[in-house]
């Protein structure tokens, strides 16, 4: 998967976390809040995975043409 893959399904996976979180404040469910802040982190752990990942590759390409 490339940094770009990782940061757009990072971004999906936050989304889709804020919605959780919503759904668990306005039906009172403690459970879909947290469920939805845990999505929310693992959605932004894995755009920054995808950013370093981009970084290294970049890094890469500029060694290959020095």
């Amino acid at each position: 998967m490339s940094g770009n893959e990782d940061r757009l399904k990072g971004k999906g996976e936050e989304l889709k976390g804020r919605a959780e979180e919503f759904k668990g404040e306005m039906t009172g469910k403690p459970s879909d809040k947290l469920k939805g802040k845990l999505d929310q982190m693992k959605g932004k752990a894995q755009q920054a995975w995808g950013e370093m990942k981009e970084n290294i590759e970049e890094k890469k390409e500029q060694k290959k043409r020095e």
